[in-house]
């Protein structure tokens, strides 16, 4: 008798584990979605100039959302995706150096060395946004200029007045990388 009621357990239980499994499935949300919808908004595929740099991380296991994504962009070179009822969002770096290039070259009246060598930077005390740009990912970071700096410069910033002062080279009025990038 009581191989027969372990049995009957096991025949109740192992659809439950079934359909417990399945609902853990769908409660990840597609990234190829996300992927899709990057494209579609910013109007470039990835890869192209203009669109996402690479597919999102396939590491990444976000929850599921229950409503259409908002997706935002361009802001500081990358797109946000979000989920306002789950309250989750991710940022998208997208290629947007092409783009600039035709910008500056579009500009009439303007000359072409202000994009380039030598263009006026940031001045001391300003703020200059540091960004990491890797092709699964970006950060970036307000720092404070030590210095004057033009643009292919490599000057020193901080982000506190007492932080250990960090060097970046200026890629554009306002805007840096760490050396080597």
């Amino acid at each position: 008798m009581p191989v027969r009621k372990a049995c009957m357990a096991l025949s109740l239980f192992l659809p439950m584990l079934a359909a417990s499994a399945s609902a853990e499935a769908q409660a990840i949300q597609d990234l190829n979605e996300i992927d899709v919808l990057v494209a579609a908004t910013m109007g470039a595929g990835i890869g192209e100039p203009g669109g996402a740099r690479a597919p999102v991380d396939r590491r990444l296991k976000l929850k599921a959302c229950p409503v259409a994504l908002e997706v935002t962009g361009p802001d500081l070179g990358a797109a946000a995706v979000r989920c306002p009822t789950l309250g989750w969002r991710i940022r998208v770096p997208l290629d947007l150096a092409a783009e600039r290039e035709q910008a500056v070259a579009a500009r009439p009246g303007q000359p072409r060395a202000a994009a380039g060598q030598g263009a006026e930077g940031v001045k001391r005390g300003e703020p200059i946004l540091l960004t990491v740009d890797r092709p699964m990912f970006s950060l970036s970071r307000v720092m404070i200029a030590d210095k004057d700096g033009r643009v292919g410069e490599v000057i020193p910033v901080r982000d506190e007045p007492r932080g250990k002062p960090i060097f970046v080279r200026i890629v554009e009025p306002g805007r840096a990388t760490i050396l080597g990038n």
